[in-house]
């Protein structure tokens, strides 16, 4: 490795709303910056635009382009790194597909998994751009990675690229530990009792697979059924208005914190997931996590879960959730933020 060797990081995702994405890429760089070589790396942001009350000591961070959004990913950002002979870290799955020398990380690859799931997100051209920027990602970086084996194993066999060029560099669960606990949601249900209620979080995919709640709550009428992220796609379905489903919206993280720590478990039977966040967090909050059987998920959370078929209405939540699992430390002393900070900058080492 030219030990003068310069990567510069997409930083546009950090200067938005926080999402999971966001998130990813915050706390790796917050690791990063504790340990990496002066120098070494820029955080390169569009002109105007704030990372908030983030601020690094050995990330430099550079406001470079006039330009908005995925138009400043594709224009801006690729010139700057053909300028500066420097390869780009991308962390947020979308490449500069003119230019995607460097570390690209596809966090999923879903829409290509799933053609018919994928038909609900955004219009044809968008969804057509993302398939490209997929496979421009996966066949073009220098070194293409993701969150998990199984999405590793997906994306070679998708792309034909040899699964030993991916590489994986998982999600984690420490944020969870500086965020405190906002139980004011009880004052606006205080039909809810603690250790009471399931709770789901979650974003509106058709991936995500509601049925599946939908069909608990009817099974268990005398248990809430509690459901936080953004609810458009599936609040106007007839088949969830259950009176025991109460749909919370968008919640903070305190919020968050305190409806994993206090439900009866926490519930995630999604078709497909690149890591499946939300469960470790639940899980690190002290929660039962009730998982589907399905991609990724008993590959991170092993022996710590309790499994369903996301096909099968008639599980009986008491009985399944009587048995024993393993100890959340079985899971979560696998994943850091640290570790996978680690695990990037080896990488930029060995480029």
């Amino acid at each position: 490795m030219n030990k003068n060797k310069k990567f510069v990081i997409d930083g546009r995702q950090l200067t938005g709303m926080m999402g999971g994405v966001q998130r990813y890429i915050g706390e790796i760089l917050d690791e990063l910056d504790k340990i990496a070589p002066p120098g070494m790396f820029e955080i390169l942001i569009p002109k105007g635009a704030s990372l908030g009350s983030r601020s690094y000591v050995n990330l430099n961070v550079v406001e470079y382009g006039s330009l908005k959004g995925l138009l400043w990913e594709q224009v801006c950002l690729p010139f700057y790194l053909w300028k500066n002979k420097c390869p780009g870290i991308f962390m947020c799955t979308i490449v500069s597909m003119l230019y995607p020398k460097g570390i690209a990380v596809v966090h999923d690859v879903m829409p290509a998994m799933f053609p018919e799931i994928a038909k609900s997100m955004g219009n044809i051209f968008a969804r057509n751009m993302l398939l490209l920027n997929y496979r421009i990602a996966v066949k073009k970086a220098d070194i293409p990675a993701t969150v998990s084996e199984n999405s590793r194993r997906d994306m070679a066999r998708l792309y034909g690229r040899s699964i030993d060029d991916i590489h994986v560099i998982p999600n984690a669960w420490q944020h969870m530990q500086r965020v405190g606990v906002d139980d004011s949601w009880m004052k606006d249900h205080p039909e809810v009792k603690k250790g009471e209620y399931y709770f789901s979080l979650s974003a509106n995919r058709k991936q995500k697979n509601f049925k599946w709640i939908y069909e608990m709550a009817k099974k268990n009428p005398h248990r809430y059924f509690l459901m936080a992220g953004t609810v458009e796609e599936w609040q106007s379905n007839e088949t969830v208005t259950a009176k025991n489903i109460i749909p919370l919206g968008y919640v903070s993280d305190e919020h968050a914190k305190s409806l994993m720590t206090n439900c009866r478990a926490f519930l995630f039977p999604s078709y497909y997931e690149g890591f499946g966040i939300p469960p470790i967090e639940a899980l690190s909050c002290g929660a039962k996590i009730v998982v589907a059987n399905t991609s990724c998920l008993p590959e991170i959370y092993g022996d710590s879960a309790y499994y369903i078929d996301p096909d099968d209405y008639e599980v009986d939540l008491d009985e399944l959730l009587s048995k024993e699992v393993a100890p959340a430390s079985v899971c979560l002393d696998r994943f850091s933020w640290k570790g996978s900070a680690e695990k990037l900058l080896d990488l930029c080492r060995n480029y």
